[in-house]
């Protein structure tokens, strides 16, 4: 017998954009920690199914108290190709009451916190989309 999900519905929240247009992103409050730092850290990240790793701001790492010169350095490709450093942190959906460690790149340059990629997250969550509504849906597998 199939498990039966339970979908936790979302509005896109509204950013300003370029010349100052309003975009409509599916942003997702999610809590990061470290594996040697009890601080936790709130922040909304864009769920991306157009990004394969998560991604978060370098500046989260240094607040996260991160050595980045321990960290792998790794190449970022897509729009352009930056540089970032790999970790594992613990990152926390309270909303559906899920704690998961999960490997991040951070990288300077992003224009979000955050973005919550195809490998490792999109595998934690079924994801649905209903832009028409401004709406998401995720359901924890």
């Amino acid at each position: 017998m199939a498990k039966q999900l339970k979908w936790k519905e979302y509005d896109y929240k509204v950013q300003v954009g370029p010349g100052n247009s309003w975009l409509y992103r599916p942003l997702l409050e999610i809590e990061i920690s470290s594996k040697n730092e009890s601080t936790r850290l709130p922040l909304l990240a864009m769920i991306d199914s157009g990004t394969d790793s998560t991604v978060l701001h370098i500046d989260l790492a240094h607040r996260l108290r991160i050595d980045l010169s321990s960290c792998q350095k790794v190449k970022l490709g897509g729009i352009g190709t930056t540089f970032g450093y790999l970790s594992t942190i613990q990152l926390t959906v309270s909303s559906l009451n899920v704690s998961m460690d999960i490997p991040v790149m951070f990288a300077e340059n992003l224009p979000l916190q955050g973005l919550l990629g195809q490998r490792h997250f999109f595998q934690r969550f079924k994801i649905r989309f209903e832009k028409d509504k401004n709406k998401f849906y995720l359901a924890a597998v």
